[in-house]
């Protein structure tokens, strides 16, 4: 441990987080006594302080102060697996079950276990590895992480991009006050922690250059084609190889080959925007919110967004400070979130915490994994008890809707004329949780109307909507979601029994743990079928349990000696069916409800019903029975 600057720590301490202060110095001492104070971080809050007097606070600061200082030498080992859950469950206010341990050890980086892991039993001679080629179709997250896997593994690889630079969503996405709705200290590679946050929800361009950032510390653009995007993926079976097609940006068409195929494409990067009659004859600008045109100046302007998802809320509000009349329709009501730490940005003393205090960063990350991950995650299951099974599902579903209630009514001044239009008559959670960027205010604009309607058309000089008014508009925004049930549109992928992926799953995607699925020998998915985060957590915790198990995969493979591996059919199909029988226990199959987890048949085809320490047990060491590994001639 080095050296701690006291002035520093002592200025840095009156912005610390309370109760992770508490667990970092209870680890660093081993002094668990001075967790036995009645006066112990409350659940359900991130700041943790609700039942702590200000006097505790200070006590815990002062208590800091004198062990980080007095502190030298090198840090204490690893507390036992008993001791590190008693860490984690005063830390949180409740109980963390001991499954949560193995996990909290590796994700939050109290040890590099996991990167140990995944090694190779014996190391494959370099001709045999630098004969397997790896082709990453994608360089968001997902892509820069299977890169880095590829990379520690020694595999041949190349990125496939279609932007011109890497960072996926965010690189496509620039609409005003982009960002994320996740917390950036656990939105975040565990194994890149950004202690330099400006924000505790960071914006676009902060997101952006982290990527990049990453991308870079690792050398991967050296190993990149950007400008190129993949037109169809074949399986050879003569030869156990892909055929990559892809075509760049003079439209040239290059065909590659691979051994593996890691599509890293996402759920939500091609827009959708509905067909409304009479749309291609609207007279002003219209694009999507991911494709926002920038050079149409809206100062002045009448504005028509359409829709009032995640982006909307966001941009919406901006846009209201210098639109002349800004109309928004919304089909349906989102509930909303109202966070005090959304807006906040990361002063330099918490910074400075995370950068040098032993186990702060650490614990701060597993703070934030329970708040917005798996600690609501029970509330979002059907109580076939409860009396109000319309508007909630269990107690504590509705003791979270009456928090939603209050604070919207609080937001909005008690407005019952908009209060009636943005509460839902739906359970919370059975649609995407939006938060709050301002909306509210924006709505109690005079220039601002929020319409509780769909559209009807489109006309020459505005919309309709299913009234029949027309609203003037000189230019349409449409805030209308991503085709996102369509996963790897528009390549064209055709697996081992000539039959395309589009074809196999006709709008009802399956995948062996989102990530295989039987007959596509070679081709893993990250964010495949059901494994998008509707309950909370983070995306990129995902993406690290998916890149762990492929790259486990992967060695299982080359040290079989053999060069084909496609996942079976009775896995995959038990696997989906465990799918199938939790989601019918959950939020998102409530009764009428619409939402862009569910396919046309109502089965819900993006959405994880795991909790994150589920999905990350199932992930951790791949069953390699599971999977039928050979070549055409000798599969078994």
């Amino acid at each position: 441990m080095q050296a701690i600057d006291t002035a520093n720590l002592k200025a840095a301490l009156q912005e610390a987080n309370i109760p992770t202060l508490l667990i970092a110095i209870a680890q660093l001492s081993g002094d668990l006594s001075i967790l036995e104070n009645p006066e112990r971080p409350s659940r359900g809050d991130i700041d943790g302080t609700r039942k702590m007097s200000l006097a505790r606070q200070q006590e815990i600061r002062d208590l800091a102060l004198a062990l980080i200082t007095d502190h030298a030498g090198a840090l204490p080992t690893l507390p036992s697996a008993l001791i590190m859950q008693q860490l984690a469950s005063v830390l949180v206010g409740e109980d963390v079950a001991e499954e949560y341990v193995p996990m909290l050890l590796e994700d939050m980086g109290f040890t590099d276990s996991a990167r140990q892991r995944v090694q190779w039993q014996k190391q494959p001679e370099p001709a045999i590895l630098n004969d397997f080629k790896v082709i990453i179709v994608g360089g968001g997250l997902s892509g820069v992480c299977a890169a880095i896997e590829c990379q520690r593994l020694g595999l041949p690889f190349v990125i496939l991009e279609k932007n011109p630079a890497l960072g996926g969503t965010w690189y496509e996405n620039t609409y005003p006050a982009c960002g994320v709705d996740t917390p950036n200290h656990f939105y975040s590679y565990s194994f890149e922690p950004n202690a330099q946050w400006s924000g505790f929800y960071s914006k676009r361009d902060e997101l952006y250059h982290y990527i990049n950032d990453v991308a870079t510390k690792y050398d991967l653009l050296e190993d990149t084609r950007l400008n190129t995007e993949v037109v169809s993926l074949t399986w050879q079976e003569a030869t156990q190889h892909w055929h990559v097609v892809s075509r760049d940006i003079d439209g040239n068409d290059t065909l590659d080959t691979a051994n593996i195929v890691l599509s890293a494409v996402g759920q939500v990067n091609r827009p959708m925007v509905p067909e409304f009659a009479g749309k291609a004859e609207f007279q002003g600008p219209a694009f999507h919110s991911s494709q926002w045109d920038h050079s149409v100046d809206l100062a002045g302007k009448r504005v028509a967004v359409i829709g009032t998802g995640a982006s909307a809320m966001q941009f919406a509000p901006e846009i209201a400070k210098a639109v002349s009349e800004l109309t928004i329709f919304q089909r349906s009501a989102h509930w909303i979130r109202i966070l005090p730490d959304y807006h906040r940005q990361v002063g330099p003393g918490k910074q400075w915490l995370l950068t040098h205090v032993p186990f702060y960063r650490n614990w701060y990350r597993f703070k934030l994994f329970w708040a917005y991950g798996d600690g609501i995650w029970d509330s979002i299951h059907t109580d076939p008890e409860w009396s109000q099974p319309e508007r909630s599902l269990n107690a504590e579903n509705e003791r979270h809707r009456q928090v939603y209630i209050r604070n919207l009514t609080e937001a909005l001044n008690g407005d019952q004329a908009l209060l009636d239009k943005v509460i839902p008559d739906y359970p919370p959670f059975a649609k995407r949780m939006l938060i709050d960027n301002h909306w509210c205010a924006a709505l109690q604009q005079e220039n601002v109307h929020l319409l509780a309607s769909g559209v009807s058309r489109v006309t020459p000089k505005g919309v309709v909507d299913d009234l029949g008014i027309e609203h003037e508009a000189d230019v349409i925004i449409y805030a209308t979601g991503f085709q996102a049930h369509q996963f790897l549109w528009p390549i064209t992928v055709t697996g081992a029994a000539g039959k395309t992926l589009a074809d196999t799953w006709t709008d009802d995607a399956r995948a062996y743990l989102g990530m295989s699925t039987p007959d596509f020998p070679n081709l893993f998915f990250f964010y495949g079928p059901n494994t998008n985060l509707g309950h909370g957590g983070s995306l990129i915790f995902h993406i690290e349990c998916q890149a762990r198990y492929i790259a486990q995969c992967l060695i299982g493979l080359i040290e079989s000696g053999q060069r084909r591996m496609e996942v079976r059919q009775d896995p995959h199909d038990e696997y989906n069916a465990r799918v199938d029988a939790e989601h019918n226990r959950m939020v998102w199959t409530h009764p009428g409800v619409n939402n862009w987890y569910k396919n046309r048949h109502g089965r819900v085809v993006s959405n994880s019903p795991w909790r994150l320490v589920d999905y990350w047990h199932m992930t951790h060491t791949p069953n390699l029975q599971d999977y039928r590994l050979g070549t055409s001639q000798n599969l078994p």
